[in-house]
C-alpha cells in the first residue's frame, strides 16, 4: 500500500456543535489521496458517535481515542500512525477551503519545502462573513518568491505568521528526523512545535492565498482557559528559547524572538478577564519574565509592533490599575467617544449596580470588563432586556441596597435626576451611594 499524500491530523474534544461541517470540508478536498486520523481526546458529547459515523461510509477517516490529555498529546498520538509524505494539522471547528490540500502539496513538491505556509481568514458562524487575518501570513516581511531559505539574511522568522500549525503543511520525514512533538500541556501546546520547526528547516514555502477558515466564538475552546494558566505561555516561550540555543539558532534569529516574545506577552496579558490572572501575570512581567525574555533594555527602533513596545514601556512603570485605567483612556481618545466611567468616585473592588443599559451602560459595562476596576453585581434597566449578551433586570428584580453604589448609566442629567429619585423614594436609598457623572 503507497502512503497517502498528507497525513490530516484532528483532536477532537466536545465538537458536535462543527465537526460535521469542519470534517466534510476534510473529506471533500480536491486531494483525495489522504487520510484523517482523529483522536477523541475523551469527549463527553456525541463527537465519537459522528466520528463513527463518518468512519463507515469513508475509509480514509482513522479514529484514534485517549482520556483527556488536551489537543498537544492528541496529535503526538496522531504523529505516531501518520503514513502520509506531508502533515497537516486542524482543529475540529475550524474548515479547509476545498482545494486547500492540493495546492499546499504541489507548492511542497515544486519547491522542495519543509514547510509550507499559508493565510488564512478567521469567522465566528458564517464564513461568508469571515474577515482577514494578515498576521497569518506577513508577506511584508517576506522575500518575492514562493519559497524561501532561513538563514542570517532574515530578520523576520518568527514574525511572518502565527505559532499556529493549521495554516502551515509539513514534510513528516523532516519532522520524524528532527523528533519534534507538541508539548503536552494544556494551553500553547503548539507554538515549541511551529516555531521551533520554523527554525530547523531548511526550505518554506509561501502560498499567498486563504486556505482556511479559523473560528473566533468557540466557547469549549482552550484559547476560553487562559485565566486558569496565566504563566504558561512563558514556560512555552522559556522552552523554545532553550531549545534555540542547544540547535545554534538563537543567535542568528535573536531580534526575531525578542520581537515574537514581546508581542505575545503582551497579546496574552490583554486576553486575560480574570483580576487576579492579570495582576499576576503583569507582575511577573514587570519583575523577571521581559528580563529573562531579553526584552528589557531593547529600544523601539527594535521592534516593528510600536504598540507592543509601547505597552511594554507603560507596564514598566505604571501599576496595573494605572495600566487598564490609562488604557480605557487611550481607547476613549482613539474613538472620540466622550463617555468614560466615573472611575474616581468609586473606591477599586467596589459592588455596583448599573443603572440603564443604553449607549452609555454599554460602553461602562465594557470599561469595567476591561479594567476590572468594581465587580457588577447587577444590571438593571426598566425597558431593556438584554445588552453585550447579558440579560438586564428589572429594578425591581433586585435588592438594590445590595451594593456599594448604583451608578447611573445615562446621558442626559434630567433622566438620571429622575431616576435617582425614584431610588431615594421607592428604594430607600442613600444619595451619597448614587453616582451620576455627566459623560
Amino acid at each position: 500500500m503507497t502512503e497517502p499524500k498528507v497525513s490530516v491530523i484532528m483532536p477532537v474534544y466536545n465538537a458536535e456543535t462543527y465537526l460535521n461541517e469542519c470534517i466534510e470540508s476534510v473529506l471533500n478536498q480536491t486531494l483525495k489521496d489522504i487520510e484523517i486520523i482523529c483522536v477523541d481526546d475523551g469527549s463527553t458529547d456525541n463527537s465519537l458517535l459522528i466520528l463513527e459515523r463518518y468512519q463507515k461510509k469513508d475509509s480514509r477517516l482513522k479514529i484514534l481515542k485517549q482520556k483527556n490529555l488536551y489537543a498537544g498529546t492528541a496529535r503526538n498520538k496522531g504523529l505516531e500512525i501518520a503514513q502520509g509524505k506531508y502533515l497537516s494539522f486542524l482543529d475540529a471547528d475550524d474548515i479547509f477551503v476545498p482545494y486547500m490540500l492540493e495546492e499546499a502539496y504541489k507548492k511542497a513538491e515544486k519547491v522542495n519545502a519543509d514547510i509550507v505556509v499559508f493565510g488564512g481568514r478567521y469567522f465566528e458562524n458564517d464564513v461568508n462573513k469571515a474577515y482577514d487575518y494578515p498576521a497569518l501570513l506577513r508577506t511584508d516581511m517576506l522575500p518575492d518568491s514562493d519559497f524561501f531559505e532561513p538563514n542570517e539574511n532574515f530578520e523576520y522568522l518568527f514574525n511572518f505568521t502565527t505559532p499556529s500549525p493549521w495554516n502551515k503543511l509539513y514534510r513528516r520525514s523532516f519532522i520524524e528526523e528532527n523528533q519534534l512533538k507538541f508539548q503536552e500541556c494544556k494551553r500553547v501546546n503548539d507554538a515549541y512545535f511551529v516555531e521551533v520547526s520554523l527554525a530547523l528547516a531548511k526550505r518554506i514555502g509561501i502560498i499567498n492565498k486563504n486556505l482556511i477558515y479559523y473560528r473566533t466564538n468557540n466557547s469549549l475552546s482552550l484559547q476560553g482557559s487562559l485565566n486558569e494558566s496565566p504563566l504558561q505561555f512563558y514556560r512555552v516561550l522559556s522552552d523554545i528559547k532553550s531549545k534555540l540555543v542547544s540547535i545554534s539558532k538563537y543567535h542568528i534569529n535573536e531580534k526575531s524572538f525578542k520581537r515574537f516574545c514581546l508581542s505575545f506577552c503582551i497579546y496574552n496579558l490583554e486576553r486575560l478577564t480574570d483580576e487576579k490572572a492579570f495582576t499576576k501575570l503583569y507582575n511577573a512581567l514587570k519583575e523577571y519574565i521581559f528580563d529573562e525574555l531579553g526584552i528589557t533594555g531593547t529600544t523601539a527602533d527594535y521592534y516593528y509592533n510600536k504598540y507592543a513596545y509601547n505597552q511594554y514601556t507603560k507596564i514598566m512603570s505604571l501599576t496595573p490599575t494605572a495600566y487598564l485605567l490609562d488604557s480605557c483612556i487611550n481607547q476613549k481618545k482613539n474613538t472620540g467617544n466622550e463617555y468614560l466611567f466615573p472611575f474616581g468616585d468609586i473606591k477599586q473592588g467596589s459592588r455596583i449596580i448599573l443603572y440603564a443599559a443604553g449607549n452609555v451602560g454599554k460602553i461602562y459595562y465594557r470599561q469595567i470588563q476591561k479594567t476590572r476596576y468594581c465587580n457588577i453585581v447587577a444590571w438593571v434597566d426598566k425597558n431593556i432586556r438584554l445588552a453585550e449578551n447579558i440579560n438586564i433586570k428589572s429594578p425591581d428584580e433586585v435588592d438594590m441596597n445590595d451594593c456599594d453604589y448604583i451608578v447611573i448609566s445615562v446621558e442626559k442629567e434630567a433622566i438620571a435626576s429622575e431616576i435617582k429619585e425614584n431610588l431615594i423614594k421607592n428604594y430607600k436609598l442613600d444619595p451619597e451611594k448614587i453616582i451620576w457623572r455627566k459623560p
